[in-house]
């Protein structure tokens, strides 16, 4: 199981290789794991699923790499992206 230090140091080291719709690749990743994928909205970004419960429904490392290439971050305890 992944732990939350593990995932902060991905975002930290892996950079964005993306050219495309981010938010919706991102969120079709998240969605394997929960259907609650929007939790917030602003004008530039979206705000999905707490980092604590997708580390319970067990989302792995490949899907966290895969999310910071995707230019995701972490905001508030949550996985977040520009839109």
């Amino acid at each position: 199981m992944i732990i939350r230090k593990e995932i902060e140091d991905i975002f930290n080291d892996v950079k964005s290789e993306w050219d495309g719709d981010n938010a919706f690749k991102g969120l079709q990743i998240l969605s394997k794991y929960t259907d609650n994928l929007i939790i917030g909205a602003t004008h530039d970004k979206i705000c999905s699923a707490d980092i604590d419960e997708m580390i319970e429904l067990g989302i792995t490392k490949d899907d966290i790499i895969e999310l910071s290439k995707l230019n995701w971050m972490i905001e508030d305890d949550n996985f977040a992206c520009f839109v």
